[in-house]
């Protein structure tokens, strides 16, 4: 398994994965906005300082996408890292693509000097115990969230 950062020409087809992501979630009674998407793929690509997002690939097939970002606690000036979403296409879950994915994450975290990283998981249709798993395998904590403390 390969990963890399955005590029533009990956647009399309994370427009085609979170629209499938939107209609496996709890909130596909509201309406799917592919105008928001593409500004928040273009604000990814734009501030590599404190914006992750990755492809991961199995060969040249995309198999998934995280992001997540570097913000500050309001009371003090350490930063923390905060994933904000990760998704496997449907015929790669269960192979290791989402715990590949948080690994690269985290060690983006590290490298820029974050004090904890948050995971705040949706697992519509997915599981909690799985996530859990994954979680034990990372190190992380779960109080309330999970979250990794450097």
């Amino acid at each position: 398994m390969e990963w890399r950062f955005f590029e533009e020409g990956d647009l399309e087809w994370i427009l085609k994965v979170t629209k499938d992501m939107f209609d496996e979630s709890e909130w596909n009674d509201s309406e799917y906005d592919s105008e928001k998407v593409k500004k928040y793929f273009y604000q990814v690509i734009d501030s590599p300082l404190f914006m992750f997002g990755i492809i991961a690939l199995r060969g040249e097939k995309k198999i998934g996408f995280m992001t997540g970002y570097i913000t500050q606690f309001s009371f003090m000036k350490d930063v923390f890292a905060k994933e904000s979403e990760l998704y496997i296409v449907p015929s790669e879950r269960g192979k290791m693509g989402g715990l590949f994915m948080m690994k690269k994450f985290i060690e983006w975290a590290k490298n820029n000097k974050v004090r904890e990283i948050h995971f705040e998981p949706s697992v519509n249709g997915g599981s909690v115990k799985k996530f859990d798993a994954l979680a034990k395998k990372l190190g992380m904590t779960k109080e309330p969230n999970y979250r990794i403390k450097l």
